[in-house]
C-alpha cells in the first residue's frame, strides 16, 4: 500500500490562540508529534453559554458568555515492527497534558496550548483527557500498541483552515471510509472473514492497493468496505 506521500496530521506547541487563520500563531517546533496513523474521524462539538427561556411565556433565551468549542479524536500507535515499548511513543502525546510553568511566576501552571493540524483542518485548545489503551504486548511483556483517545477543548468558536497538500498522491489522501487496524498476524481474507465478507477479499485487497493480501503490517488501516471494480488473481 503506497502511503509515503499521506499528510500526517500533527500535534504542536503554540504560545498562544490564534485570533483568526490569516494570523495563525508561531508553532514551537521542539515539541511536535506527527501520529503514525491518522485518525478514522474527528468530533468537533460546538456550545454556547444561554439563560432564560425556560418559563412558557417568558423572554427568550439569551446569549451570556463566550461560545467553546471540543475536538475529540482517536489514535493509534505500534511498535511491533520493532519490538520497543509504544509508551516511549505515548509519552510524547502525554507532554501536552501535564501542567508547565508559566513564563510569569505569578500565573498557575497550565497544559501547554496545543495546535491539532491534519491537512486544511485545524484545531487549538489544551488538552482535558488522555485515555490510552494497551492492547497488544510481546511474550516479554512489551506494551507494543496503543489507543489514545484525546479531548481538546478551547472556550471560544474560531474555525482555523490550514494549507493543504496532495504531496503528489493523487486521490489516495488518507481521508476515505471508515478503516478498520490490522492485528498483528492478519491477512486480507481474515480481516474480510470478521465482517462477514470472506468472498470479496481480493476485490478488497485491490481497493486497498494491498501488494501481498497474506502478510499485513500490524496497525495499518484498511477500508474494508472497499470492493474493486476489476477482478485480481493473488499467488
Amino acid at each position: 500500500m503506497t502511503s509515503s506521500n499521506i499528510t500526517r496530521a500533527e500535534l504542536v506547541e503554540i504560545k498562544e490562540f490564534s485570533a483568526s487563520t490569516k494570523s495563525l500563531s508561531q508553532a514551537e517546533s521542539e515539541h511536535k508529534v506527527e501520529v503514525q496513523f491518522n485518525p478514522q474521524s474527528l468530533k468537533l462539538s460546538l456550545s454556547n453559554q444561554n439563560t432564560g427561556g425556560d418559563q412558557p411565556g417568558g423572554a427568550s433565551k439569551q446569549f451570556v458568555g463566550s461560545g467553546s468549542s471540543k475536538l475529540s479524536l482517536e489514535l493509534l500507535f505500534d511498535t511491533s515492527a520493532t519490538g520497543k515499548d509504544v509508551r516511549a511513543e505515548t509519552e510524547k502525546v502525554a507532554y501536552f497534558v501535564m501542567a508547565k510553568p508559566q513564563d510569569n511566576p505569578d500565573e498557575k501552571r497550565k497544559p501547554p496550548n496545543v495546535r491539532f493540524q491534519w491537512g486544511s483542518f485545524i484545531f487549538e485548545g489544551n488538552i482535558d483527557t488522555m485515555d490510552e489503551t494497551l492492547d497488544y504486548f510481546s511474550e516479554e511483556g512489551v506494551p507494543l500498541r496503543a489507543s489514545v483517545a484525546l479531548s481538546l477543548s478551547r472556550d471560544n468558536i474560531v474555525f482555523l483552515f490550514g494549507n493543504a497538500s496532495s504531496g503528489g498522491a493523487g486521490n489516495n489522501t488518507g481521508a476515505t471510509s471508515p478503516l478498520d487496524a490490522a492485528r498483528p498476524g492478519d491477512s486480507i481474507a481474515s480481516m474480510a472473514a470478521r465482517i462477514g465478507a470472506s468472498a470479496d477479499w481480493k476485490a478488497i485487497a485491490s481497493a486497498n492497493d494491498i501488494d501481498d493480501p497474506l502478510r499485513l503490517e500490524a496497525g495499518a488501516r484498511i477500508n474494508l468496505n472497499a470492493k474493486a471494480s476489476a477482478s485480481v488473481k493473488f499467488g
